[in-house]
Protein backbone atom coordinates (compact mmCIF):
# COMPACT_ATOMS: atom_id res chain seq x y z
CA UNK A 1 0.00 0.00 0.00
CA UNK A 2 2.55 2.32 0.86
CA UNK A 3 4.55 1.82 -2.40
CA UNK A 4 1.31 2.44 -4.16
CA UNK A 5 1.07 5.70 -2.21
CA UNK A 6 4.67 6.81 -3.03
CA UNK A 7 4.24 5.86 -6.46
CA UNK A 8 1.17 8.55 -6.55
CA UNK A 9 3.19 10.92 -4.75
CA UNK A 10 5.70 10.73 -7.80
CA UNK A 11 3.10 11.15 -10.43
CA UNK A 12 0.75 14.12 -9.19
CA UNK A 13 3.28 16.71 -10.00
CA UNK A 14 4.39 15.28 -13.69
CA UNK A 15 -0.23 15.39 -14.38
CA UNK A 16 -0.43 19.11 -12.89
CA UNK A 17 -0.40 21.91 -15.13
CA UNK A 18 3.19 23.62 -14.82
CA UNK A 19 2.41 27.45 -15.57
CA UNK A 20 3.26 29.40 -11.78
CA UNK A 21 5.59 26.99 -10.78
CA UNK A 22 8.31 29.41 -10.51
CA UNK A 23 6.46 31.35 -7.61
CA UNK A 24 5.30 28.44 -5.87
CA UNK A 25 7.93 28.84 -3.23
CA UNK A 26 6.94 32.68 -2.70
CA UNK A 27 3.87 31.81 -2.09
CA UNK A 28 3.50 29.06 0.08
CA UNK A 29 0.85 26.55 1.64
CA UNK A 30 -1.28 28.80 3.20
CA UNK A 31 -2.89 26.76 5.53
CA UNK A 32 -2.33 25.52 9.41
CA UNK A 33 -3.72 22.31 8.84
CA UNK A 34 -4.28 19.27 6.20
CA UNK A 35 -5.86 19.72 2.90
CA UNK A 36 -7.70 16.30 3.36
CA UNK A 37 -8.95 15.88 7.07
CA UNK A 38 -8.44 19.07 8.69
CA UNK A 39 -6.10 18.39 11.44
CA UNK A 40 -3.65 20.42 12.77
CA UNK A 41 -0.26 20.01 10.45
CA UNK A 42 2.77 19.10 12.81
CA UNK A 43 6.47 18.90 12.15
CA UNK A 44 6.46 16.04 9.88
CA UNK A 45 4.51 16.68 7.52
CA UNK A 46 3.61 15.09 3.85
CA UNK A 47 4.37 18.18 1.09
CA UNK A 48 3.17 17.77 -2.48
CA UNK A 49 3.76 20.11 -5.48
CA UNK A 50 1.03 19.79 -7.61
CA UNK A 51 1.48 22.38 -10.27
CA UNK A 52 1.62 26.03 -9.02
CA UNK A 53 0.34 24.83 -5.51
CA UNK A 54 2.23 23.46 -2.62
CA UNK A 55 -0.17 21.26 -0.75
CA UNK A 56 0.60 20.16 2.76
CA UNK A 57 -0.85 16.89 4.63
CA UNK A 58 -1.02 15.59 8.12
CA UNK A 59 0.38 12.12 6.53
CA UNK A 60 0.50 9.89 3.32
CA UNK A 61 -3.06 8.62 3.59
CA UNK A 62 -4.40 12.04 3.59
CA UNK A 63 -2.39 12.26 0.35
CA UNK A 64 -4.26 9.25 -1.27
CA UNK A 65 -7.73 10.28 -0.18
CA UNK A 66 -6.35 14.02 -1.96
CA UNK A 67 -5.39 11.90 -5.18
CA UNK A 68 -9.10 9.93 -5.16
CA UNK A 69 -10.90 13.84 -5.31
CA UNK A 70 -8.16 16.43 -6.60
CA UNK A 71 -10.52 18.45 -7.83
CA UNK A 72 -12.93 18.89 -4.73
CA UNK A 73 -9.88 19.15 -2.98
CA UNK A 74 -8.47 22.42 -5.05
CA UNK A 75 -11.86 24.28 -4.97
CA UNK A 76 -11.84 23.69 -1.18
CA UNK A 77 -8.13 25.18 -0.63
CA UNK A 78 -9.09 27.90 -3.49
CA UNK A 79 -12.07 29.13 -1.62
CA UNK A 80 -10.32 28.93 1.67
CA UNK A 81 -7.35 31.03 0.59
CA UNK A 82 -9.98 33.52 -0.84
CA UNK A 83 -12.14 34.18 2.19
CA UNK A 84 -8.41 34.30 4.58
CA UNK A 85 -7.02 36.80 1.80
CA UNK A 86 -9.59 39.09 0.90
CA UNK A 87 -9.60 41.15 3.68
CA UNK A 88 -6.16 41.36 3.84
CA UNK A 89 -5.45 41.99 0.55
CA UNK A 90 -1.84 44.14 0.47
CA UNK A 91 -1.99 45.31 -3.03
CA UNK A 92 -3.87 48.39 -4.43
CA UNK A 93 -3.08 48.45 -7.85
CA UNK A 94 -3.87 45.55 -10.54
CA UNK A 95 -0.70 43.41 -11.41
CA UNK A 96 -1.87 43.48 -15.27
CA UNK A 97 -3.19 46.59 -15.84
CA UNK A 98 -1.74 48.68 -13.84
CA UNK A 99 -4.97 50.04 -12.81
CA UNK A 100 -6.16 51.14 -9.07
CA UNK A 101 -8.28 48.44 -8.11
CA UNK A 102 -11.81 49.64 -8.14
CA UNK A 103 -11.49 51.62 -10.52
CA UNK A 104 -13.17 50.02 -13.12
CA UNK A 105 -15.88 48.24 -10.31
CA UNK A 106 -15.31 46.07 -7.66
CA UNK A 107 -12.24 44.12 -8.26
CA UNK A 108 -12.01 40.59 -9.60
CA UNK A 109 -10.81 37.95 -7.35
CA UNK A 110 -8.64 34.78 -8.70
CA UNK A 111 -6.69 32.35 -7.02
CA UNK A 112 -3.45 31.18 -8.81
CA UNK A 113 -1.41 28.75 -7.07
CA UNK A 114 -1.84 29.52 -3.19
CA UNK A 115 -2.33 33.10 -3.58
CA UNK A 116 -5.23 35.59 -4.15
CA UNK A 117 -4.83 37.84 -7.16
CA UNK A 118 -7.45 41.13 -7.57
CA UNK A 119 -7.99 42.56 -11.05
CA UNK A 120 -9.19 45.39 -12.30
CA UNK A 121 -11.79 43.58 -14.96
CA UNK A 122 -12.17 40.07 -16.67
CA UNK A 123 -9.72 40.84 -19.04
CA UNK A 124 -6.75 40.86 -17.19
CA UNK A 125 -7.49 37.64 -16.03
CA UNK A 126 -7.15 36.60 -19.29
CA UNK A 127 -3.77 38.41 -19.60
CA UNK A 128 -2.42 37.03 -16.65
CA UNK A 129 -2.92 33.49 -17.62
CA UNK A 130 -1.10 33.36 -20.26
CA UNK A 131 1.89 33.92 -18.12
CA UNK A 132 1.35 34.25 -14.89
CA UNK A 133 5.12 33.78 -13.79
CA UNK A 134 5.57 37.14 -15.01
CA UNK A 135 2.68 39.14 -13.34
CA UNK A 136 3.15 36.69 -9.81
CA UNK A 137 6.65 37.95 -9.92
CA UNK A 138 5.34 41.51 -10.46
CA UNK A 139 3.34 40.92 -6.86
CA UNK A 140 6.39 39.42 -5.39
CA UNK A 141 8.35 42.09 -5.85
CA UNK A 142 6.09 44.87 -5.11
CA UNK A 143 5.97 46.01 -1.94
CA UNK A 144 2.44 46.19 -0.45
CA UNK A 145 0.71 49.83 -0.17
CA UNK A 146 -1.11 50.58 3.30
CA UNK A 147 -4.39 51.26 3.94
CA UNK A 148 -5.33 55.29 3.27
CA UNK A 149 -6.00 56.73 6.52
Amino acid sequence: MRLILLCLLLTLPILADEKGTEWAGKFPYPLDVCLTCGDKLADSTVTLYHGSRELKFCCVECVASYAKSTKTYILSLQEQIRIRETGNYPYKICPVSGHELGSMGDPIEYVSGNTLVKFCCAVCIEKFESDPNKYLGILAEREPKPDKP
